[in-house]
């Protein structure tokens, strides 16, 4: 019988994943700091963890996700100021934005989605208790996490200190205006003071607000527990955040912070990680506007997560191509139809599927491998086109394994997008004028009252092409 196993970042080893409780697991990934649009990285890193918690649910196991949203950040400050708006209406309108992606992407919606400015008291009450346990200091109106306090700070990024500082010399470079403040360059903020209003709380050590790090691990405790199963997030946060996590939870509660560490790697442009910083970005909703949320999900899920993608024109329509086929194999027939409605047990008692099912179990066990999972249902596929009787049962247990995966199978291969609407009504203006032109008054009543049904206005102006309008 097939066990999953999953590769833990903490261990750099896969291990046998065996939640804390029993069947329940509890789950956190990091989210969206809202102050711009989301782009392909960051759906890459939603959908992963959209892909793990409904695997995880399709196993049998309860599960509580939990995805926050940064609303309070130097970002959304400086984003706020150069267009003059408040910081808070701009984190409100990004934070929309982000949601309709998600919807957009086929995203489940986590059980919680807590945002930072929510949890700003308890915030303050973590870093008051780490400066009684004597793991932080105050510094200015800053408090600042004493790194040299916490022994196993480097356990995550596989360094020590003396390694993490040299590596992170940039980082620290950019914090030279700190370092009267800080007892070493490795600390990190707890608590940043500001004198501005926006976007400040007051607290024991002045007018400020929560450092980045340490919101993640006061919203996990407060929603979830002083320890998680899963904690979820691109490669990117290993160091210094996920560190930072580690280091600030462990030293104030004493006990193990996260059981299963869990990264995904980068979607890249030219062998760069694709990132704002960079400029090298396409947002969710311009790929959304080129191709279905089933075709950016199969782009992504035809590597493995812990594995970079590369972002091309050619890798999408290919996607696009392969998506094309297992939807004409999952709608094959109207019976077939909605059929997510198949069972675990008809798929792992019929002895034409089961062979089909176990290699998926066995793939999506193996660490979440869903190339050789979604090879599984081209072979699915393969079997619905032989136009055998079986043809419906291939299909409908293709569109099972699917769902798990998160595809809605839904048929766009005869839908337009505006821009090719627009071309089509000027074909067929084009032709009605053609038609008036011959003289061919008929053909040209005939489309402009076809038209003039559809909802069409057709505007003729002497001298001039005809104009349309919807009525």
């Amino acid at each position: 019988m097939s066990t999953l196993k999953v590769f833990n970042t903490l261990t750099a080893q896969k291990e046998e994943f065996v939640p804390l409780v029993g069947k329940r697991v509890l789950m956190y990934a990091c989210g969206p700091t809202v102050y711009d649009l989301s782009h392909l990285g960051h759906a890459r890193m939603a959908i992963t963890f959209d892909i793990v918690q409904r695997y995880l649910r399709f196993s049998g196991y309860e599960v509580t996700f939990v995805r926050n949203i940064t609303d309070v950040d130097d970002k959304i400050i400086k984003r706020a100021a150069e267009r003059g708006i408040p910081a808070d209406r701009l984190a409100r309108e990004f934070t929309y934005t982000f949601w309709h992606d998600m919807r957009a992407l086929n995203v489940q919606t986590p059980d919680f989605e807590p945002r930072c400015t929510e949890y700003i008291v308890p915030m303050i009450d973590f870093i008051g208790e780490l400066i009684e346990a004597g793991h932080a200091y105050a510094s200015g109106g800053d408090v600042y996490f004493e790194v040299a306090s916490f022994k196993e700070y480097g356990k995550l990024k596989k360094q020590s200190l003396d390694e993490l500082l040299v590596g992170a010399r940039d980082q620290l470079r950019s914090q030279d205006e700190l370092k009267e403040l800080k007892r070493s360059a490795a600390d990190f903020a707890l608590w940043k003071s500001s004198g501005d209003e926006e976007l400040a709380w007051d607290s024991p050590w002045g007018r400020g607000r929560p450092g980045w790090h340490l919101e993640c691990s006061t919203m996990i405790k407060h929603v979830l527990g002083e320890t998680i199963d899963i904690h979820g997030g691109g490669e990117d946060l290993v160091f210094p955040h996920h560190e930072n996590e580690i280091a600030q939870s462990e030293a104030l509660h004493k006990k193990p912070f996260v059981r299963y560490w869990l990264h995904n790697s980068f979607v890249q442009v030219e062998a760069e990680k694709m990132s704002k910083s960079l400029g090298n970005f396409r947002t969710i909703q311009d790929v959304l506007a080129q191709y279905s949320a089933d075709t950016i999900r199969m782009f992504v899920l035809q590597t493995h997560y812990r594995s970079p993608i590369e972002f091309t024109g050619d890798n999408m329509n290919a996607a696009k191509t392969s998506m094309l086929r297992l939807i004409r194999a999952a709608k094959h027939g109207d019976e077939a139809n909605g059929s997510c409605d198949i069972t675990r047990e008809q798929l792992a008692t019929d002895a034409d599927l089961k062979p089909y099912f176990d290699d998926f179990i066995e793939a999506m066990d193996n660490d979440f491998n869903t190339p050789i999972a979604v090879s599984v249902l081209f072979a699915l596929a393969d079997q619905v086109f032989q136009a055998s009787d079986d043809s419906i049962k291939y299909a409908k247990a293709l569109q099972f394994m699917g769902c798990a995966l998160g595809f809605t199978f839904s048929d766009t291969s005869r839908v337009i997008d505006a821009d090719t609407a627009e071309g089509v009504l000027s074909l067929v203006l084009e032709l009605r004028e053609s038609a008036r032109t011959n003289k061919d008054y008929a053909t040209s009543d005939l489309i402009r009252n076809s038209l003039q049904t559809l909802g069409i206005k057709v505007m003729d102006v002497k001298g001039r092409p005809a104009t349309w309008e919807k009525s």
